[in-house]
């Protein structure tokens, strides 16, 4: 760390002594003082079975990790009681949006997020050149990486919205941009298939794209076409397209959505095994909640919003209209935070009514608002069969702002509720799930573990008391249990308070940073 005993001294006065100083008077003067975290449980990321130890950082590299003392001017965390892990790797996150404006990222790093993996469902900043440039002109707390967004490279190449098919010509355009933001950094394509303008979008036409970006040795990562009826459909189009495009590929938030796929976990995890039987690579993603969060016209797979028989079985198959909470609707602040149910009976209007107005106000030519729907409409068989799942990783799916809990949660619910009380995985597991696994996935070079070499993201948490308090009500609630987040080997989390440091890096998949 630089300028250890002048940051330690701000650092005392912002969250009390929490870091001591081995040797205070000499480390004024001692060049290249480490960090020290000692007395640790140490779960290093592989999976392993957890040790006592302590850690040595100096600059923004693990140096050491054992049975160690502190060297004179070492700072020093006290981490007794407490577990170190690498810190934690969201591989679906929506943090890029507004990150410029808010680098602390409070929501993110209090749940131990150290590197956030954003360019999702579709979507990403463009160009990747000029914005990893802002990121690093402007410092943030995390470190970030990016997807290239077929959406976004579909709507640079059409003039109408691309609510079409591409021609040829587009086709090719689009692949040209695919490779020109994969020689930014990019780490592979995604696409947001239930959205437009991926909605419209051929396989044919995201083959092409896979393709292109794995020339730059990419991967493709998908909110698939329909996470509930046509869910296996859905995720049998992915395949096809690991396949034709030679490339690894990723569901991401994996989900059975509506009564006809519920409880059918088991399958969706037997299609993945068979296919990397016959040599594919395919994963998953998961966020540990049973209810989804988006726009309210994905309950139904269709862009006729007229049709009232549509809404009818997309409302029955998730449960009802009070099962569809309206998280956000800026035409109408009162009926915000109430579910459709709630606002049919103080209306005097039947549901569908509800949803039709809603969505004539915020999508169309004649929208002025915006809207968002919170869904309660998984099983906790299916979600807890994922989460055990060896195959996949973690993921907030979730904002700086977030309107759903898994924005604030996702980790720390992982390791409190389903690893510790309902012990539906080992804490090893766990971690190895939300650090190894991903790093080796997304190709992040010296990530996701803890051991000399490494780059030193690190959280600490207590096992006995890590647990997310966010909820539908209060989503933005910060979790409990998560004292420590350093990351690069700065400490940017203190006994639960912020520090101000921003070390965060990007991480271009082409440099492997």
């Amino acid at each position: 760390m630089r300028n250890t005993t002048q940051h330690l001294c701000m650092l005392s006065a912002m969250v009390g002594i929490v870091i001591s100083v081995q040797g205070r008077t000499r480390a004024q003067h001692r060049p290249g003082n480490s960090l020290f975290i000692r007395g640790a449980t140490i779960i290093d990321g592989t999976g392993k079975q957890r040790k006592l130890g302590s850690i040595r950082i100096v600059g923004d590299t693990i140096r050491e990790v054992g049975a160690l003392k502190p060297h004179p001017g070492d700072a020093v965390i006290e981490a007794k009681g407490l577990v170190a892990a690498p810190g934690f790797i969201d591989t679906h996150s929506h943090a890029d949006g507004g990150l410029l404006e808010d680098p602390l990222a409070e929501t993110q790093i209090r749940q131990g997020i150290t590197t956030a993996i954003v360019g999702q469902d579709g979507g990403s900043n463009y160009p990747l050149k000029e914005w990893f440039l802002k990121l690093e002109a402007k410092h943030t707390t995390l470190n970030i990486a990016s997807f290239v967004g077929h959406g976004t490279v579909r709507g640079k190449v059409t003039a109408d919205a691309g609510k079409r098919a591409v021609t040829p010509e587009e086709l090719t355009r689009m692949q040209a941009l695919v490779e020109q933001e994969m020689q930014a950094g990019g780490l592979g394509l995604s696409s947001g298939l239930e959205y437009d303008p991926g909605f419209y979008s051929t396989t044919a036409e995201l083959v092409a794209c896979a393709r292109a970006a794995a020339k730059y040795g990419g991967m493709y990562i998908s909110h698939v076409r329909d996470e509930g009826d046509e869910a296996f459909k859905s995720f049998d189009e992915l395949i096809q397209i690991a396949r034709e495009a030679h490339l690894p590929a990723q569901i991401s938030h994996i989900k059975l959505d509506t009564s006809p796929a519920w409880n059918r976990a088991s399958e969706a995890l037997q299609m993945i095994r068979k296919a990397k039987a016959e040599g594919l690579d395919i994963s998953a993603d998961v966020y540990p909640y049973t209810y989804w969060q988006s726009t309210i016209i994905v309950l139904i797979p269709t862009r006729n919003w007229d049709d009232r028989g549509a809404w009818q079985k997309g409302l029955e198959e998730v449960g009802g209209a009070e099962h569809v909470l309206l998280s956000t609707y800026t035409p109408d602040a009162n009926w915000q935070g109430k579910t459709i149910a709630a606002i049919a009976a103080k209306t005097g209007k039947d549901a569908i009514t509800i949803i039709q107005e809603i969505v004539k106000k915020t999508h169309g030519p004649a929208a002025t608002g915006k809207e968002s729907v919170v869904v309660t409409a998984m099983t906790e068989a299916d979600v807890t069969a994922f989460v055990a799942a060896p195959e996949v990783m973690f993921c907030s799916d979730g904002g700086l702002k977030p309107s759903h809990p898994r924005g604030a949660g996702s980790f720390p619910r992982v390791l409190g509720y389903y690893a510790q009380s309902q012990k539906a995985l080992s804490l090893e597991a766990a971690i190895h799930k939300m650090t190894g696994l991903p790093a080796a996935r997304m190709h992040l070079a010296n990530r996701g573990g803890i051991a000399p070499g490494m780059k030193a993201d690190i959280t600490l948490f207590d096992p006995a008391t890590v647990h997310d308090t966010a909820t539908t009500a209060h989503p933005a609630a910060p979790p409990v249990g998560i004292p420590y987040v350093i990351v690069n080997g700065s400490v940017v989390l203190a006994q639960g308070k912020f520090t101000g440091n921003r070390p965060g890096a990007v991480l271009r998949k082409s440099t492997g940073h």
